[in-house]
């Protein structure tokens, strides 16, 4: 069996405009969508002078192995859990997502700021409902098959550090 993953990408310009692209990685399981994450954040920093927010971070997220699902996502806040839980559901999805909500600053140079969250895939979970709350990337990555415990808590605290150093808000409870 397939190890299937979503990556929620939403984008929220300073207008309130928002844009959503969902992304599905086929065996995009331990660290794979962590690292993404990564490869997206240091993007930021080369940017063109005057950004545009719903044209740039779409496109730098061009990684093996990560396809652009091309449908109309726009009826859906990925701030929302239930939001986020209703398309997981109807998606091909056994694995768990990472939710990435990125926010344009209110001035011209001013870097967006990040959210990021994780939730579990029916595979993962036992007695609960599939995506019904968010995890910490440790407990996400203690789901992933192959889970190594000595290496991979080791990657998911540094993991942790440098989205904090990044001023990114990693979400464990809820979105707010």
């Amino acid at each position: 069996m397939s190890q299937r993953t979503n990556i929620l990408l939403q984008i929220e310009g300073c207008s309130g405009a928002r844009l959503n692209k969902v992304y599905h990685l086929q065996w995009g399981y331990r660290k794979y969508m962590p690292m993404a994450f990564l490869h997206l954040i240091s993007a930021k920093y080369f940017q063109p002078e005057k950004k545009d927010v719903f044209d740039f971070f779409p496109k730098q997220l061009n990684l093996e192995g990560i396809d652009l699902l091309d449908r109309d996502y726009g009826k859906y806040d990925f701030n929302k859990l239930e939001d986020c839980q209703e398309l997981l559901n109807h998606s091909d999805n056994n694995n768990g997502a990472m939710v990435v909500i990125i926010t344009e600053g209110d001035r011209d140079f001013d870097h967006p700021s990040f959210k990021i969250g994780f939730l579990l895939g029916p595979e993962d979970v036992e007695y609960e409902a599939a995506f019904s709350r968010w995890v910490t990337t440790e407990e996400f990555m203690q789901h992933q098959p192959c889970y190594d415990e000595k290496y991979d808590d080791i990657f998911a605290h540094a993991f942790d550090a440098i989205t904090t150093l990044s001023g990114t808000y990693h979400v464990v409870k809820q979105f707010s």
